[in-house]
């Protein structure tokens, strides 16, 4: 099997340009360009940080650090990096032994989380459906694309609404370590 180059030798030429003299939007423009164009899986952990910095921008990476920060902390899981599909060119998985709590899908300047619900998750949400917000909780449930193995479920983690819910949402799946602390800046 071929191994995967993530730069072109386009690319390559580019990754010599001095930086410190570009403006920002110069400098942006550089960031989408090096991106990979196919579907590329991280050989290290640290390359996938990097290239998941260069897909987000600082502002939206230091968000998803800060969100993986926290299901890691709350649930006491690990996370690994995944090659992208259709929806996301790169996939970051949580998960705690064998299960996998959640994905965060990445792509150019965008994360989302991506939640599967298979029948038991579906039953205890609908338990108590009517104690989430209509518009960002309910409404995704409801469009959320059905599989046999479950209900896909993808959330905008930028809207504070959603949130507040995620983790309960997350407890569903998976019964947390620890309790969600929201007054602690550093999870």
């Amino acid at each position: 099997m071929r191994k995967e180059q993530r730069y072109t030798e386009a690319q390559k030429r580019f990754l010599k340009l001095d930086q410190s003299t570009m403006t920002e939007e110069e400098k942006d423009a550089l960031r989408k360009l090096l991106l990979p164009r196919k579907r590329y899986l991280p050989e290290s952990d640290a390359q996938g940080h990097e290239l998941a910095a260069d897909m987000l921008g600082r502002k939206k990476y230091e968000e998803f650090l800060a969100l993986v920060k926290k299901i890691k902390y709350v649930f006491g899981a690990e996370g690994c990096w995944m090659r992208g599909d259709d929806l996301w060119e790169l996939y970051y998985a949580i998960r705690r032994k064998d299960k996998t709590l959640c994905r965060i899908g990445i792509s150019l300047d965008i994360f989302n989380l991506v939640l599967v619900f298979g029948r038991a998750e579906c039953k205890k949400f609908e338990l108590e459906r009517d104690t989430y917000p209509r518009d960002e909780i309910q409404w995704t449930y409801d469009i959320a694309r059905t599989e046999p193995k479950g209900k896909y479920m993808m959330f905008d983690t930028s809207s504070p609404i959603t949130c507040r819910h995620l983790f309960r949402l997350l407890s569903y799946k998976m019964k947390p370590r620890r309790a969600v602390i929201k007054e602690d800046p550093e999870i």
